[in-house]
């Protein structure tokens, strides 16, 4: 994604607490940081991606953050996947000293960042999405305007619960299809062509788990964060969710037999595991290392 602002023309300033994540800029226009205050003193706009809503607090809140040092009237873009009772109380925060907030979670994976051609979903406020889009659209090739703040990180965590119900969906029928004489990359190719299509079948499957590469780029930890976020949303508004609970379960009990690092893809291994059709591998295994 920042390579993306670098080929569309902007003035980039780089920033991580570990060093060796700036190495991949050597050689680019981008200028590395030595820290935030550096950071927000040096840019009219911040864009984090940042693991988590704990660490996108502490950055925004914590002591030399952003919230003390970003002046007045200058943007702070949250791509991260966060909760969104979280972000609210970040804008709100933020919009005391002036200074302007958009939640603007992103989803594609890592190939369609490396292309600019990621779906990006906003929250915040009209006329700061308008001001924003053609950053917005330097990494996005579809960007939609979802309403007040947290309605982006909260578009995002349902859209990723849905995406963790098909794969997980997708990877048992495989594997009892599997069991029963079917081969997976048979059945794969009749569900395309068929009602019980998805992204996960037209794309994780024949990218990522047939040739068991399983290194989609996007951890199991993340999928758990990001659909625990959509059943925390559900709890808040009283809201059943009667499926929705079941696939928690099942991604907690992947990070919890020790998938979490793993790429998400990865839950399909973790099913094998369950249900008896492969012998335990390390996670080295899984990915092919000797």
């Amino acid at each position: 994604m920042c390579r993306r602002l670098l080929y569309g023309g902007y003035d980039v300033t780089v920033y991580d607490v570990n060093p060796q994540a700036l190495e991949q800029f050597r050689g680019t226009p981008a200028r590395p940081a030595s820290s935030l205050t550096e950071l927000a003193d040096s840019a009219d706009t911040v864009i984090l991606s940042l693991p988590n809503s704990t660490i996108v607090e502490q950055v925004v809140f914590g002591d030399g953050g952003l919230g003390e040092r970003l002046s007045g009237g200058k943007v702070l873009i949250d791509t991260s996947s966060s909760k969104p009772s979280s972000t609210r109380r970040i804008a709100a925060y933020l919009a005391e000293k002036g200074i302007h907030m958009l939640d603007a979670p992103v989803s594609g994976g890592a190939l369609r960042a490396e292309e600019g051609t990621l779906a990006v979903m906003v929250g915040g406020e009209q006329e700061v999405f308008d001001r924003c889009l053609e950053v917005l659209r330097s990494f996005g090739e579809q960007v939609f305007y979802v309403g007040d703040h947290g309605n982006g990180h909260l578009a995002k965590a349902l859209n990723n619960l849905l995406s963790a119900t098909t794969l997980a969906s997708a990877a048992e029928v495989a594997l009892l299809g599997a069991r029963a004489g079917l081969e997976p990359e048979k059945l794969i190719e009749v569900v395309n062509a068929s009602s019980g299509r998805s992204a996960s079948t037209e794309v994780k499957f024949p990218r990522f788990i047939l040739n068991r590469a399983f290194d989609d780029g996007f951890g199991v930890g993340l999928m758990n964060k990001d659909v625990k976020i959509a059943l925390e949303t559900a709890e808040e508004f009283e809201f059943p969710m009667v499926i929705g609970s079941t696939v928690v379960q099942l991604w907690q009990m992947a990070v919890a037999q020790g998938f979490g690092p793993e790429s998400h893809t990865a839950i399909y291994a973790f099913l094998e595991r369950l249900v008896g059709d492969q012998e335990e591998t390390t996670g080295e295994q899984r990915r092919g290392a000797p």
